[in-house]
C-alpha cells in the first residue's frame, strides 16, 4: 500500500467484532519498563497511530453517537458490558473501574455499572450469559456517556495505561519510529501484553516480536510487519482481526520507510551541501570507488501496485520555465527547424567554457530530432527540429563532431530516463532508496568500458560516466521523489549515478533509469553491436564488434538541449554574450571567481565539478527556493554575484 495513505475506516460489523474480541493473557512483566518511558504517552506514538487506534477501538465520534448511541453495549463474542471508547467492564477490576471513571460519571451510574465488573459471555454457560448480557444492556440503556467524556477517559486513562504496559513488555521501543510504536500499541489494545511471554501457540508471533525487539537490531525489527500479518492464521484472513493486523503491519512499515528516507536525506544533505562548512570544501574531480546507483538491467523496472502515480501520469514538464534544462533560456516556442554547423557546436563549447578532451567530441541534444531521418553521417550541416522529450520514445539527438574536419554524424537517441523509471523512482523513494535520475546539462567525461559487468545484462564497449574504464564519476543528478514530472524544485543529488551511454535494447522505447541510449542492441555471444548504436560507435572510431583495445578510450560528452543549439544557430555571426553559461564541466577564470565567492577552497583545475555544482544549487535554493544548477548573466544578477567579464566567451 501507499505508506503515506490511510486505510478505509472499519465498518460497523468490523467494530462490533473488534469490541467483542479481547485476549486478556496475563503478563508477568514487572513494574519496571523494559524500555524506559521518559516521555508523555502522547509523544510515544504518532498522531496517525493515535487516529488508527481510536478508529479501531471506538469507530470515531459518528459511530459512537449514531450506532452505539453513547450507551452501554454488549459486542457479543466473549465480551462483557462495554462503555465509552471500548472500555470492557468484563476485563477490569472494581478498583480499576472506579479509578478510571470516578468524577467522569455520576455516582449512581458508577454504582450500577460496577455490578457488571468481571462479567463476560464466555464458557461455561455461555447461552445463559448471553441472555443475561442482553437484559443488562436494556436495563442500563438510560446511562448516557457523552463523546467528550468517553474520549477524555480514553486519552487520559486508557491510553497512558496501555502505553505503560507496552513499555514494560518490550525492549528498545525508543529505537522504533512513532508509527511502529503505535502499531504495537494497537496490538496490545486488542490482544493484551501477555502474549509477548505466553507459551501458547496462538501467541507465537507475539513471542517472536518480543525476541526481535530484544535484539535492538534494525534488521530484526523489520521482520515485525510480517509477524503481524502472520497472526491472521488465528482468526482467518477474512476476519476484521486479520484486517487490523494487516493495517498495523502497514503502519509499522510506513515508519520504517520514513526512517530510511529521512536518514538518506540527512546523509545527502551532510554530503552535498556547502553551507557553513567547518573548512572550505574542495572540488572533487576523481572517480569514487563505486556507483551510488545500480547500473540498469535490460529488464523493465518492477512496478508495484501501490497507490500513487502510474506510467500514464509520466510526462515531460510542459512549462519550460519550470524545468531546469530550459528555465535559463530566452522564452521561445518549440518546434523551430534550424541548421546546425560544426562552428555552432564549437561556439557552444566556448560560451559554456567547457573543457573538452582532444579528439572526437560527442554532442547530445536533449529534446531534438533530425529533420526527416533517423541519422545523418559525415555532413557539414545538420537540419534539426527543436522538440521536447516524453520519456517514452527517442526524442533526442546524439552525435559525433570531427573537430579537425568540421564534419558531423548524428543519430536518433534519448538522454532521459524511461517512463517506468519515474514511477519506480517515486515508489523506491518511499523506502529510502534512490533509483532513476535525469542527468543535467553540462560536459562530462566518458570512458569506454563495460556496462553491468558480470551480469546477464553485460554490454562490452559502452561509454561509462567515469574517468576510468571501471570507475564511477560523481555528479549532481536530478531526482523526482514526489511525482513523475521533473521540475526546478526537485531533489538535486550529489551521487555517482552510472548514467552510461549504451544501446536501448528494445524494439519499442528504450531501457533507461537515467542512461543516454541509442536504438540498437548487443549480442554477448558474438560481442557484436547493432542498430544506430553500432553506427554511433563506428563514428567514434570503434567497430561494430567489441575490441578490448577500445577499453579506456575517453571522450568528452557535451549534453545540452535542442533549444540551446537553436539559439546559437540563430545568432550565427552576431554577438551571443547573453548565452554565456557556467554549468557542470565549465572551466576557467569565471569558475574560479564563482568558487571563491561561494567560499570553496581554491581549485587548481578551476573546473565545475560535483562540489561546485552542489554548492551553487544550495545557494540558489537558499535564496530563490529552487535551482537549475546553471549560472547565466541573469542568474548572476539575481544572486548578487560578480563572475562574468566582458570579452569572455
Amino acid at each position: 500500500m501507499d505508506v503515506g495513505s490511510h486505510p478505509a475506516a472499519p465498518s460497523a460489523e468490523d467494530l462490533f467484532e473488534m469490541l467483542g474480541y479481547r485476549e486478556a493473557e496475563t503478563s508477568d512483566a514487572g513494574t519496571v519498563e523494559a524500555t524506559v518511558l521518559d516521555i508523555p504517552w502522547s509523544d510515544a506514538i504518532s498522531e496517525r497511530a493515535r487516529s488508527f487506534i481510536v478508529g479501531w477501538e471506538t469507530g470515531g465520534r459518528a459511530f459512537y453517537e449514531r450506532v452505539i448511541k453513547a450507551r452501554p453495549v454488549w459486542p457479543e463474542f466473549a465480551s462483557g458490558i462495554t462503555i465509552g471508547c471500548g472500555y470492557d467492564l468484563g476485563y477490569h477490576r472494581p478498583d480499576e473501574f472506579r479509578a478510571d471513571w470516578q468524577g467522569r460519571l455520576p455516582g449512581a451510574a458508577i454504582e450500577r455499572l460496577s455490578r457488571t465488573i468481571g462479567f463476560r459471555t464466555d464458557e461455561p454457560g455461555r447461552p445463559a450469559k448471553v441472555a443475561q448480557a442482553r437484559a443488562l444492556v436494556r436495563s442500563l440503556a438510560d446511562i448516557v456517556i457523552p463523546w467528550e467524556v468517553a474520549i477524555g477517559q480514553f486519552d487520559e486513562g486508557k491510553m497512558p495505561k496501555l502505553v505503560s504496559q507496552l513499555y514494560r513488555s518490550l525492549d528498545h521501543l525508543d529505537r522504533l519510529h512513532p508509527h511502529g510504536r503505535g502499531a504495537l500499541l494497537s496490538l496490545v489494545f486488542n490482544r493484551g501484553s501477555g502474549g509477548f511471554v505466553s507459551s501458547k501457540d496462538r501467541f507465537r508471533e507475539m513471542r517472536a516480536i518480543a525476541r526481535a525487539m530484544a535484539t535492538g537490531e534494525r534488521s530484526e525489527m523489520a521482520r515485525i510487519p510480517d509477524l503481524l500479518r502472520a497472526m491472521s492464521r488465528v482468526w482467518g484472513e477474512g476476519s476484521s482481526l486479520a484486517r487490523r493486523r494487516r493495517e498495523e503491519a502497514d503502519l509499522f512499515e510506513a515508519g520504517l520507510s520514513e526512517e530510511r528516507l529521512t536518514e538518506a536525506v540527512v546523509a545527502l544533505r551532510q554530503h552535498g551541501e556547502a553551507e557553513a562548512p567547518a573548512a572550505p570544501l574542495a572540488e572533487q574531480h576523481e572517480d569514487v570507488a563505486e556507483a551510488s546507483d545500480d547500473e540498469e538491467t535490460v529488464e523493465e523496472p518492477a512496478l508495484t501496485e501501490a497507490p500513487g502515480p502510474t506510467v500514464a501520469d509520466v510526462r515531460w514538464n510542459p512549462n519550460d520555465d519550470d524545468h531546469p534544462d530550459y528555465r535559463h533560456l530566452p522564452r521561445a516556442g518549440q518546434g523551430a527547424t534550424f541548421d546546425l554547423t560544426a562552428a555552432d557546436l564549437e561556439r557552444l563549447v566556448r560560451l559554456n567554457v567547457f573543457r573538452v578532451r582532444p579528439g572526437p567530441l560527442v554532442f547530445a541534444l536533449r529534446g531534438c530530432r533530425i529533420a526527416g531521418a533517423d541519422l545523418r553521417e559525415d555532413v557539414e550541416v545538420l537540419t534539426l527540429v527543436d522538440q521536447r522529450p516524453d520519456h517514452r520514445d527517442y526524442r533526442c539527438v546524439m552525435g559525433v563532431l570531427d573537430r579537425g574536419a568540421g564534419r558531423m554524424h548524428a543519430y536518433r537517441a534519448s538522454t532521459v530516463p524511461e517512463a517506468r523509471a519515474l514511477v519506480t523512482g517515486v515508489q523506491k523513494a518511499r523506502q529510502g532508496i534512490f533509483e532513476g535520475n535525469l542527468l543535467p546539462t553540462g560536459c562530462y567525461t566518458y570512458t569506454v568500458g563495460t556496462h553491468r559487468a558480470g551480469t546477464s545484462g553485460e554490454i562490452r564497449g559502452v561509454l561509462r560516466l567515469a574517468s576510468t574504464a571501471t570507475g564511477a564519476a560523481e555528479v549532481v543528478a536530478l531526482r523526482s521523489l514526489q511525482d513523475v514530472v521533473y521540475d526546478r524544485r526537485d531533489f538535486w543529488h550529489r551521487c555517482a549515478p552510472a548514467d552510461n551511454i549504451h544501446p536501448g535494447r528494445r524494439r519499442e522505447g528504450f531501457s533507461s533509469l537515467g542512461c543516454l541510449t541509442l536504438p540498437g542492441d548487443y549480442d554477448r555471444g558474438s560481442r557484436s553491436h547493432s542498430g544506430l548504436w553500432a553506427d554511433f560507435r563506428v563514428a567514434l572510431g570503434m567497430g561494430r564488434t567489441f575490441a578490448a583495445s577500445d577499453d579506456g578510450r575517453q571522450f568528452s560528452v557535451m549534453l545540452l538541449t535542442g533549444a540551446d543549439a537553436a539559439l546559437v544557430a540563430g545568432l550565427r555571426g552576431a554577438p551571443a554574450e547573453g548565452l554565456r553559461r557556467l554549468r557542470f564541466g565549465s572551466t576557467g577564470a569565471a569558475v574560479a571567481r564563482l568558487q571563491a565567492q561561494m567560499g570553496l577552497a581554491p581549485d587548481r583545475q578551476r573546473l565545475v565539478g560535483p562540489v561546485t555544482r552542489a554548492a551553487f544549487v544550495a545557494l540558489q535554493q537558499r535564496r530563490l527556493g529552487w535551482a537549475d544548477g546553471i549560472l547565466s548573466p541573469e542568474m548572476e544578477a539575481d544572486l548578487g554575484l560578480d563572475v562574468f567579464r566582458e570579452g569572455e566567451e
